[in-house]
């Protein structure tokens, strides 16, 4: 049986959040720090950079003149989306050429944009709920299975094939064959991440949002947008239940946040694209 902290510790290329990111993101958390200036700690990124370039001269923008400027790629994109590109492009880089066995890469990369672009879109019309965090949330929500695919990969091959003979949900399965789920996997990475708190409590009660204490409200939306994310991408409901008291405490049905489905598909197709991690 394994600790959420250890499998974290084993997957050592695993535990570091990439130091442009923290840069980046402070710059922008700044009001007093420029375009220019966010401009040029993206400048020491090549990944980065490259990105921002495809998505400010992508169809999605409409400029009709070529943005070869990393400066004017920055204001014609926007500070929100800065966000969503910065930590896109930053995570592929921690998982440089990972691809552990019964694992779609693509398809992991795929949910986890359309899950937090998911919960941008619904979060943004609710009062008091904090969107950025629920963006950044909602991405890291599943990276626990990474982990535990890349250190346990015979251990979680087995409770794949557990979780299909049974009709146990993939977390209690999980639990009972490696010692903790991937919610708790994915806590244990923030916190060595040292991304804040909150963070950590949301992505780490994302099944069970009463154990979230003052996050509760925002971790049982997590919770709603992950179950419907999840069955858009065709993931059984099992892999990814819905707590019974999810929609009581969010105070939202999950029918009106599938329904925001359809505006999300256009930007997740954008991100994907530029974001293509391969």
């Amino acid at each position: 049986m394994h600790l959420a902290q250890e499998l974290v510790a084993y997957a050592e290329r695993l535990a570091t959040a990439p130091d442009v990111y923290l840069k980046v993101r402070a710059a922008l958390d700044d009001d007093r720090v420029s375009s220019p200036e966010v401009a040029d700690i993206v400048s020491t990124d090549p990944a980065l950079t490259a990105a921002l370039l495809r998505q400010a001269n992508s169809a999605y923008y409409g400029y009709a003149r070529k943005i070869e400027r990393v400066d004017r790629a920055v204001s014609l994109v926007g500070r929100d989306h800065m966000y969503e590109l910065v930590l896109d492009t930053s995570i592929a880089s921690v998982f440089p050429g990972i691809a552990p066995q019964r694992m779609d890469m693509k398809r992991f990369w795929q949910d986890s944009l359309r899950r937090a672009l998911l919960a941008r879109s619904v979060a943004a019309r609710i009062e008091d709920i904090d969107t950025e965090r629920l963006f950044v949330a909602a991405l890291l929500a599943d990276l626990g299975h990474l982990v535990m695919y890349v250190a346990v990969p015979d251990l979680m091959a087995t409770v794949l094939d557990a979780q299909a003979a049974g009709g146990e949900s993939l977390a209690d399965v999980e639990r009972r064959m490696v010692g903790c789920n991937f919610a708790e996997v994915g806590a244990a990475l923030s916190s060595s991440w040292h991304l804040p708190v909150s963070y950590g409590v949301l992505i780490g009660s994302q099944l069970n949002p009463t154990a979230a204490g003052e996050y509760a409200r925002q971790a049982a939306l997590l919770n709603i947008v992950g179950a419907v994310s999840a069955h858009a991408g065709g993931t059984p409901a099992s892999c990814y239940p819905l707590h019974p008291a999810a929609a009581g405490i969010a105070g939202i049905e999950p029918e009106a946040v599938e329904a925001t489905l359809t505006f999300v598909k256009p930007q997740l197709d954008l991100m994907f694209a530029v974001f293509s991690p391969g």
